[in-house]
């Protein structure tokens, strides 16, 4: 299988609101949701940086909220 040298990405998030960036030439896995449009790599990595600032999954948050 090949792949794409990616120059667009798009930042993903799961449903445990971990972020996480991907080619934008491929399809998005399953489980995870496009945050946005398509950008450089950098771009994508500031924008995870800025919304993922607790790695704690989600159901954990609420858990000990």
């Amino acid at each position: 299988m090949t792949h794409p040298d990616p120059e667009l990405w798009i930042c993903v998030k799961n449903t445990e609101d971990r972020w996480s960036i991907w080619p934008a030439a491929l399809p998005v896995p399953a489980g995870w949701q496009a945050q946005g449009a398509p950008e450089c790599h950098a771009d994508c990595l500031a924008r995870v940086e800025q919304n993922w600032q607790d790695p704690r999954p989600a159901a954990l948050k609420e858990a000990m909220a």
